[in-house]
């Protein structure tokens, strides 16, 4: 029988339903699953109960409901949105606080594992000089989550999703590339410039976060106090267009904004994303607050790989997720 109930919330979102796929392949029977989610009828929720999840339905506001959700969790991977109404009127709770109120719960319930999907301080790193409500919400959550009696919390940091490059939106907002040719034929990528030597860490949310995550599960005190570089792979902006180019014969370019205040200065849905590169750039490219190591994500991998009774299993590079999606 499981022995160690983990409990992941946003069970049904991209990081938390990478996170079950992963555990969810897990060979040694030691892992029992718990999805939270809003919505428990929703087809997303049926299908993880369907491969042996329990699901069970909480606000991440009603601390009540947290507390009944995580009732004999051992562990917890914890992914808040952001962007999410609910946090972001002004009169309102912030990130911040629905994060600390799911710390609170997991201690009042005796979680001893707590893995959280956190930043760094934009404010911390730059000295004030560029803020980012998201990276430093998250990053005082992971802070207080690393105050607390747990036996141990780890920082999993997602990096750059590879999965953007996939999303209409997205691509229209950045020039096109990959999915929309411009007035000349072109599939470019219009963005400010990464910032340091410019090399994007990338992370495949679907091949490899999961994984990682998994990984700290397998031995979560040693990861205890770590802020883990949730990354892939490393490439600039250039290298990616012209990977595109070389895999799929279409024309691709990169065109640099030169001031990232400029990036979707009329849209106040993009102010994250704008002072992301703000904060990028400023900080010398140091997304993660200090420079890309994947020397965690690869022995996480391979630690997750093992579990799941696979022989080899490699974090995805950005030029075979480009040739599996786009490539002929």
């Amino acid at each position: 029988m499981p022995t160690k109930l983990i409990t992941v919330f946003g069970a049904t979102g991209s990081q938390g339903g990478s996170v079950l796929n992963s555990l969810l392949k897990n060979n040694s029977g030691t892992f029992a699953l718990r999805g939270i989610t809003r919505n428990v009828e929703s087809e997303g929720s049926k299908a993880l109960v369907a491969r042996g999840v329990e699901m069970r339905q909480a606000s991440y506001l009603a601390k009540d409901q947290i507390l009944q959700a995580l009732r004999g969790s051992w562990g917890v991977f914890v992914n808040t949105n952001s962007e999410d109404p609910a946090v972001t009127k002004p009169d309102g709770p912030s990130d911040t606080d629905v994060g600390k109120t799911i710390v609170d719960a997991a201690v009042e319930s005796g979680v001893k594992h707590f893995v959280y999907s956190g930043l760094a301080s934009a404010s911390k790193i730059t000295n004030g000089a560029v803020s980012s409500k998201m990276f430093d919400e998250k990053y005082a959550v992971g802070e207080y989550a690393k105050s607390k009696a747990f036996d141990s919390v780890a920082i999993v940091s997602a990096g750059w999703y590879m999965e953007n490059f996939l999303n209409e939106y997205l691509s229209r907002i950045g020039g096109g590339f990959p999915l929309y040719t411009d007035e000349e034929g072109y599939l470019t990528s219009r963005l400010p410039q990464w910032g340091g030597q410019g090399e994007i860490p990338f992370i495949a949310i679907e091949d490899d976060y999961g994984d990682l995550v998994h990984g700290v599960f397998l031995d979560p005190e040693r990861y205890n106090g770590k802020f883990i570089h949730g990354m892939s792979h490393a490439a600039t902006q250039p290298q990616v267009v012209d990977t595109h180019h070389l895999l799929t014969g279409k024309k691709s370019r990169f065109i640099a904004i030169e001031d990232w205040k400029d990036f979707g200065k009329h849209d106040e849905s993009l102010e994250a994303t704008r002072n992301m590169f703000g904060f990028c750039q400023l900080s010398g490219g140091l997304y993660f607050g200090k420079p890309n190591d994947p020397s965690l994500p690869r022995e996480l991998k391979a630690m997750a790989t093992k579990a799941q009774g696979r022989s080899s299993g490699e974090l995805m590079k950005v030029e075979r997720f480009i040739a599996q999606r786009f490539a002929r």
